[in-house]
């Protein structure tokens, strides 16, 4: 199996479309290919698919490279362009490599070839990932302009490609000023090529960096930022470039500085800032805490047991293990990390807090005081899960995209966005139910999450139902308590066995059409935000899209279906036609068809080829067409002069057939089930493997079929006459092989 390859000849010779085509395949690739030689035929073939090659003639009659390269141009497509050409010279090439060829080769020299191909689908997909990773920086610049930290873009050589309008603030540089420039250059970061190298480096095995740096402002000033820094990767893991969200912690940074000149700053310093500070006596186990650090943590200073159990009893409970192992290092004098861990303040809300400090020892060298301070980094936290997120979306909008791209069965796709939908949705089951516009009926079409199979008999009709709704009044309908929904019978029934809580359904709609529904179902409360919704209504629309595709697929493969019988019956028709004509063998050709088809099946040919066989064998005869009747009627031998007539009948039949491109690959029997093996056949002498296969099968059948027939001049052999002749013949007139399959056939 060679390397799939459509390409696009701009050239007016056959034959040498022909060779180029040989040598493609010569090298490895699987073609698929169509010849234009006009700007209209070429425009035409850039709209009607997609084309990973053009080779295109220098000169043609009514059209020449030049023509295709503006054409291609315009239509603004990234298709590698090559001439092969050999009657023009070499200022002629460069004049058309600077004009856009990629490349310029002599007709009938092909050595450079294979490599100029390679090369120039490296280049385009290298554009195109470029072109991805670059648009993808800009869409999450344009997500993140509000945030309040800054967020800045740059592509791998760290040149700035999104600057935000926190970025402004802090900074004072506007994004029309910074766009492109060095980010070192801008920040004045201070890292030299040895820390930099260090910094990709960690990037590189975790994704993400998270530092403390200095960056100057436009006007000199410094200013002190948390940065956090993401990679962005390609599908093959190189990284294209960098998102970093820096907050400005310049004010917290003065605060710790001033905290051990003078406490009243401190104090000042944690209520601009927000940062609480507090203390933790190792000895007494007492904690003493700022105004501004009870604010954080939501507690009372009166309520508040200012003891380590009444501080960690505060943490959210997966996030407990890691503060007392944190506790656990201040106890015993090892110096800590900062410690981020999440609580839930009074009213219910999620927040993220970060703490960090020093310890202080005795003059003997014991631990005896733990100094810090803590910081809500609630809205950094939320604008990393945010950034996070939005990746994955887009990597699953991006492996659905695929899915429905690479594969037409309806069932894979539905159950892959299903799939998707669970795991980013973070729903317990979903399924898809599909419009059956004849019947006015929902059916079940895929599902995913459920305990039993009651929901895979769903096919609900007009009606009370909820899914009915959503499909009737076109929008997302959620249920958050579906104990109280007594009024869809379906509903209820798939209720008692499955336990669901909530409920919700969203129309898939495609072209304004109506294709299906949609359905998720959790057995918790669920309260969806803004986002989730978003791209649960984003998922809907990629479903529609997979169905409409999926239907028109199936709508396409019919309409062949229907093409090919009639194809199969036109032929079966000209086949009764040639019967009728030489009327001593009526019925021959559909008995040699039916052995032809059962030899093919013995020998064992795959079943692809055999309607091709088919129409080969129903038409092996057709060229008798071209034989006059007072030779083929003739009832008495031939004279030598009419068997050179008749012999010519393999050579009619090809000529007849070959214009018809639907039977080109049914010609191997009419031209060629006269050769012989020993090469005394005709129309063309053929020897032994020469011979086409189903031609070297078919031969047999054919002569069985004549020897077990009455003809005017002799009546039919005996079976064991025809058998023994068969079995003499192996090795002269038919391929030994086929001989001994037609016998196992036949016994």
């Amino acid at each position: 199996m060679g390397k799939p390859l459509r390409v696009l000849f701009v050239e007016d010779s056959e034959d040498d479309a022909e060779l180029l085509l040989r040598e493609l395949q010569r090298i490895g690739y699987e073609v698929e290919f169509e010849r234009v030689e006009t700007d209209v035929a070429m425009r035409a073939m850039l709209i009607e698919r997609p084309w990973d090659l053009i080779l295109s003639d220098y000169t043609l009659p009514k059209f020449n490279a030049p023509q295709a390269l503006e054409i291609l141009k315009a239509s603004r497509l990234e298709i590698p362009f090559i001439i092969i050409s050999g009657t023009i010279g070499e200022e002629t090439a460069v004049a058309a490599l600077k004009a856009g060829a990629d490349d310029f080769l002599v007709k009938g020299k092909y050595a450079r070839l294979g490599p100029a191909i390679e090369r120039e689908l490296r280049e385009v997909e290298l554009r195109r990932d470029r072109k991805r990773a670059e648009e993808q920086i800009k869409y999450h610049a344009r997500l993140l302009r509000h945030i309040n930290d800054a967020v800045i873009a740059t592509d791998d050589q760290i040149r700035i490609t999104a600057w935000n309008r926190a970025a402004e603030r802090i900074y004072g540089w506007t994004t029309a000023e910074v766009m492109g420039r060095s980010l070192d250059e801008v920040l004045r970061g201070q890292l030299n090529q040895e820390q930099q190298a260090q910094a990709k480096e960690l990037l590189q095995e975790s994704s993400s960096l998270r530092s403390e740096r200095i960056h100057a402002k436009r006007n000199g000033q410094p200013v002190y930022v948390e940065e956090n820094t993401i990679a962005l990767t390609d599908q093959r893991g190189v990284i294209t470039g960098y998102v970093s969200v820096n907050r400005d912690i310049t004010e917290r940074k003065q605060a710790e500085e001033t905290m051990r000149e003078n406490e009243r700053l401190l104090s000042e310093s944690q209520s601009i800032g927000h940062v609480g500070s507090w203390s933790y006596n190792l000895v007494m186990d007492s904690l003493q805490y700022s105004d501004e650090m009870y604010r954080i943590l939501d507690v009372s200073p009166r309520e508040f047991p200012h003891t380590s159990e009444g501080f960690l009893n505060l943490i959210y409970p997966s996030d407990h293990p890691v503060a007392v192992q944190w506790l656990g290092d201040i106890r015993t004098g090892r110096q800590p990390r900062e410690l981020e861990f999440r609580i839930f303040r009074k009213n219910g809300e999620l927040r993220y807090i970060q703490c960090r400090g020093a310890i202080i020892f005795s003059s003997t060298g014991k631990p005896v005081r733990f100094t810090g301070m803590a910081q809500d980094i609630t809205e950094r936290k939320l604008a990393e899960i945010q950034i996070r997120q939005q990746i994955e979306h887009l990597s699953t909008l991006r492996k659905i995209d695929q899915a429905i791209a690479s594969n037409s069965d309806l069932h894979f796709i539905l159950n892959t966005l299903l799939s998707e939908v669970r795991t980013q949705l973070q729903v317990d089951a979903a399924d898809i139910l599909l419009l059956n516009p004849e019947e006015q009926v929902l059916e079940y079409a895929a599902g995913q999450g459920f305990r039993t199979h009651a929901i895979e008999m769903a096919r609900l009709p007009v009606g009370k139902s909820h899914a009915w709704r959503v499909a009737q009044e076109r929008r997302l309908i959620k249920i958050e308590n579906l104990e109280y929904q007594s009024d869809d019978p379906f509903l209820s029934t798939l209720l008692t066995e499955e336990n669901f809580v909530c409920y919700f359904g969203v129309p898939l709609i495609a072209k304004g059409k109506i294709e299906g529904i949609l359905e998720l179902f959790h057995r918790v409360p669920l309260h969806p935000y803004s986002e989730w919704l978003d791209f649960l209504n984003t998922l809907a629309g990629q479903a529609a899209i997979a169905i409409e595709n999926a239907t028109l697929f199936e709508n396409l493969q019919q309409t062949n279906r229907e093409l090919s019988r009639a194809y199969d019956a036109t032929i079966e028709g000209w086949s009764r036609a040639l019967d009728l004509r030489d009327r001593e063998t009526e019925g021959h050709t559909l008995r040699v068809t039916q052995m032809m088809l059962n030899l093919a099946r013995t020998f064992g040919l795959p079943k692809e080829q055999f309607l091709n066989i088919r129409w080969g064998s129903l038409l092996h005869d057709i060229g008798k067409m071209g034989v006059p009747d007072h030779i083929l009627l003739k009832p008495g031998e031939l004279t030598d002069e009419e068997w050179v007539q008749m012999k010519r009948h393999p050579q009619y039949g090809y000529d007849l057939l070959k214009p018809i491109a639907f039977l080109t690959a049914a010609l191997d029997i009419p031209y060629c089930h006269h050769e012989k093996w020993d090469g005394t056949g005709y129309p063309r002498g053929l020897h032994s493997k020469e011979i086409p296969l189903a031609a070297r099968l078919f031969a047999v059948v054919d002569v069985w079929d004549a020897l077990r027939s009455d003809r005017p001049y002799r009546p039919a052999w005996s079976e064991q006459a025809a058998l023994d002749y068969i079995r003499e013949q192996a090795g002269k007139h038919f391929d030994p092989q086929v001989v001994e399959a037609f016998l196992k056939m036949i016994e």
